[in-house]
């Protein structure tokens, strides 16, 4: 049964229920009020982002670890293809009767250094068919016949395509300082100029390659020479290009302008790829005798004769005397 509203001084039950409801209108926040939630968002992120940038590099140190067994899988191929020749750092093979595709002169001559004459960048991207990279045309519209299919990706490749720092056969994390000598900044990176430019800041940074096993000469190392695989470093992240001296001065403490290494994973530490197929994380070292020990010059053993068990050079010696 329905019952008809009831009637009073103030009007119908249903008048007086539309007025209150009219009058209760929600309570706006109070300066305050605001101030607080401002205050609560701001610390959250501020203990949020330093962990987020902790994870995102220490992702970005897994993910380069993930790359440089990666390039070791394809040195191993090469190894097994080659006769047991460990891949060379770099090579020339301008006066070698069957030249082979790397660095081909064909399409066109390639954009930095000269033709037939690479490292193993060039080397492992070529065999193992990894890409091809054409060139925008140039300020006239003219097309550029370079593709990259027997050189691996250099500075104008990085430059015209961003998306190349997919690339594998480089660090995933992007160069932020140049190589730089006393000299000044350096126009071109190894083997084609002395280091690194500031034109490359931002591109992926480089795995420099042991320049122990330069090949321009003709001289090959197998595996069954290295004495100790699993000391003897083939990569290690530079920030002067694909090739490392296997000497004193690219190797010295990050505070000198001649060291190439790139300490540019968390706590400023670098990568080694050994020819084992370990990846090796370590910190910074004053000098190469920290590193892989003091030579036996005399007859008296040296305080330190293994450093950090990471040797650079004279890998086929045992006993790994001084140069």
């Amino acid at each position: 049964m329905n019952h008809p509203p009831i009637t009073g001084a103030y009007g119908t039950t249903e008048d007086r229920m539309t007025r209150t409801h009219r009058t209760q209108s929600p309570r706006a926040l109070t300066l305050v009020e605001i101030l607080a939630v401002v205050g609560i968002i701001a610390l959250l992120l501020a203990i949020l982002l330093p962990a987020l940038r902790v994870a995102r590099a220490n992702s970005a140190w897994a993910a380069s670890q993930n790359n440089l067994r990666q390039i070791h899988t394809l040195m191993q191929a090469y190894v097994v293809d080659n006769r047991e020749t460990v891949l060379p750092s770099q090579f020339d093979h301008t006066n070698v009767r069957y030249k082979g595709a790397m660095r081909s002169p064909v399409p066109s001559a390639p954009p930095i250094g000269l033709p037939l004459m690479g490292t193993w960048a060039d080397i492992l991207w070529t065999v193992n068919s990894l890409g091809s990279v054409q060139m925008p045309p140039d300020d006239s519209g003219t097309p550029n016949p370079y593709d990259y299919r027997y050189d691996s990706p250099d500075r104008f490749a990085y430059q015209d395509s961003p998306d190349l720092n997919g690339n594998f056969l480089r660090s995933t994390i992007d160069m932020e300082t140049p190589f730089v000598s006393t000299e000044g900044t350096f126009s071109e990176a190894t083997p084609f100029g002395p280091g690194a430019s500031l034109l490359e800041i931002g591109h992926a940074g480089y795995f420099a390659a042991n320049d122990f096993f330069d090949a321009q000469q003709g001289i090959y190392y197998t595996s069954g020479q290295i004495k100790r695989p699993s000391e003897s470093v083939y990569l290690v992240d530079s920030r002067a290009g694909e090739i490392i001296d296997p000497l004193d001065s690219p190797w010295k403490g990050s505070d000198d302008l001649l060291c190439e290494v790139d300490f540019r994973y968390p706590g400023e530490t670098c990568l080694f790829l050994c020819l084992d197929g370990h990846v090796q994380t370590e910190a910074m070292w004053a000098d190469i005798e920290e590193l892989q020990g003091q030579w036996w010059t005399s007859a008296a053993p040296p305080a330190d004769p293994t450093g950090r068990g990471l040797r650079v050079s004279n890998l086929n010696r045992s006993d790994n005397p001084q140069p």
